[in-house]
């Protein structure tokens, strides 16, 4: 059986250096993302997914995702003393919107359908009311937004409404459509596509490989003087605001990174690499210098670690013939 091969785009708050982290590989290995069989990305990566997927190219799509997310300002009207910030310290509205976000990115994929995608995606989200007939079986639920097989939908999703079902995160984030960020359980998706991959396209696992492309490890932690902390110290703590929702996030995509390595063992290719300083955005700090931060990191880490393994294990010598996809989306019509 021919290797099949999955792209994993971690979510969080550093898209750029997954972007550049693409860009690094595709320079020393031109053809190496062209024979994915599955694209999976959760909130982030999700949006970085959906780009590269209405590409011609994997590189295109890449060059498409770092243009898109240098426009990306998180905190663009949301001052201290913003309606909607007093608001959100009041309990009563999310702190920041996706309203800008989403408009570029319906710019940029249009009205394309999940099911007009050649390449295979997989996002996550969670659903927070299933909304089946019977109320006692109401509950919240884990989605994948796929098309790795035929789904009985009666309309296609949106391709940029799916990427923003996985991008929204609680109290951060207004609710979208229903759903909030895949995040909360599968930061890391590569063991969410490893295991769709094994239902709907037959993925043996002795010939799997995966390549799971981090945001870099950002040194992350709570100093604590006791371990009596409220709601304040989880959730508002100026020096490290919404840490809970932070630490659950950072400690599922930890739990899948060591689940993926045993089971797949060699197949498993992390690159992630560990951040000199702690790196997230800040309404103080200007947006292109957030970018450029980015960009710097990702150009000093180390990836020839993972070429190397990407070599070892045969992803590199086992790529099929680049297909060229017809002009515009990258869709073939499903």
């Amino acid at each position: 059986m021919a290797p099949l091969k999955i792209l994993s785009l971690d979510g969080g708050t550093r898209p750029l250096i997954t972007c550049h982290l693409l860009r690094r590989l595709l320079d020393q290995q031109p053809g190496l993302l062209e024979d994915v069989d599955v694209f999976a990305g959760t909130s982030a990566g999700a949006v970085t997914c959906a780009i590269i997927a209405v590409s011609d190219t994997v590189r295109e799509g890449v060059e498409r995702s770092i243009a898109f997310w240098q426009l990306w300002h998180p905190f663009e009207g949301a001052g201290p003393f913003s309606p909607r910030t007093l608001a959100a310290m009041s309990g009563l509205s999310a702190f920041l919107t996706h309203e800008k976000l989403y408009q570029h990115l319906r710019e940029l994929l249009g009205e394309v359908r999940l099911h007009d995608v050649r390449r295979r995606l997989l996002m996550p989200a969670v659903a927070v009311d299933n909304k089946v007939g019977l109320k006692e079986y109401h509950h919240w639920s884990i989605e994948f937004h796929h098309n790795l097989g035929v789904q009985e939908l009666p309309v296609s999703p949106l391709l940029a409404d799916i990427a923003l079902h996985s991008s929204s995160i609680p109290v951060l984030h207004p609710v979208f459509q229903g759903r909030v960020d895949g995040g909360l359980y599968a930061n890391n998706p590569s063991m969410c596509a490893l295991t769709m991959a094994m239902d709907f396209l037959a993925a043996d696992i002795a010939t799997t490989m995966v390549l799971s492309v981090g945001q870099g490890q950002a040194n992350s932690y709570m100093a604590l003087p006791g371990g009596d902390v409220g709601y304040g110290g989880w959730l508002l703590n100026l020096e490290r605001p919404l840490a809970l929702i932070k630490l659950v996030m950072e400690a599922n995509l930890q739990a899948t990174t060591y689940q993926a390595s045993r089971i797949l063992e060699d197949r498993f290719v992390r690159l992630d690499p560990f951040l000199a300083t702690d790196l997230e955005p800040e309404a103080a700090v200007p947006p292109e210098l957030f970018n450029q931060r980015q960009e710097d990191m990702a150009e000093k880490a180390d990836i020839g670690a993972a070429i190397a393994q990407l070599e070892e294990i045969g992803w590199i010598a086992a790529q099929a013939p680049i297909e060229t996809a017809p002009p515009g989306t990258g869709a073939s019509g499903s």
